[in-house]
């Protein structure tokens, strides 16, 4: 269903806005304390998720234009530099949701799951800065492909542990055979 342009042009706008932050803070997550990168994750990726859900569906553009810019080093440096800040708090286990029969617990990072959004919001962003109609159009169109198929569920599985990491207090419990 096409939607009007100003509509769309404000959409794109508000998840520039917050792409941009949450592309930054990333960037420069060495030079925040884990508390402060905690704090910011904890508010922004669920606005960033917001932003996700309400952003409307557009037509599929057609192959020229689309490209992808965060190349492996840039998403290793902000990988990395997200591992360092967690510490012993970027691994954690989980079920796979896609698959209900599957009761075998997987291994997760918030690391790697932030620093994938990281990955998808860089190459919008990327798209936007171009000028260029099909960019833009390519940018709209992708970003909520993605939501929809990568970065959607990955901030919803980073957003659970944080919340667990921030506010769930210790039950005395010994998990390491979880590990």
């Amino acid at each position: 269903m096409p939607v009007e342009s100003q509509n769309l042009e404000r959409h794109l706008i508000e998840m520039m806005t917050l792409a941009g932050e949450y592309c930054i803070t990333l960037e420069n997550a060495g030079k925040s304390t884990k508390e402060e990168l905690y704090a910011f994750l904890h508010k922004v990726a669920p606005m960033l998720y917001l932003r996700g859900l309400l952003f409307p569906e557009t037509e599929e553009p057609g192959d020229d234009g689309d490209e992808r810019m965060v190349t492996e080093e840039q998403w290793e440096n902000v990988f990395n530099s997200l591992r360092n800040q967690f510490g012993r708090e970027d691994a954690f286990n989980y079920l796979d949701d896609a698959d209900p029969g599957n009761t075998d617990l997987m291994k997760g990072s918030l690391a790697e799951l932030y620093s994938d959004v990281y990955q998808d919001m860089k190459d919008f962003l990327w798209l936007m800065t171009k000028k260029s109609l099909i960019a833009t159009r390519h940018a709209a169109f992708d970003v909520r492909k993605l939501f929809v198929s990568n970065w959607g569920i990955k901030l919803l599985r980073a957003q659970l542990v944080l919340h667990s990491r921030l506010f769930i207090t210790d039950t005395g419990e010994d998990y390491q055979d979880l590990d």
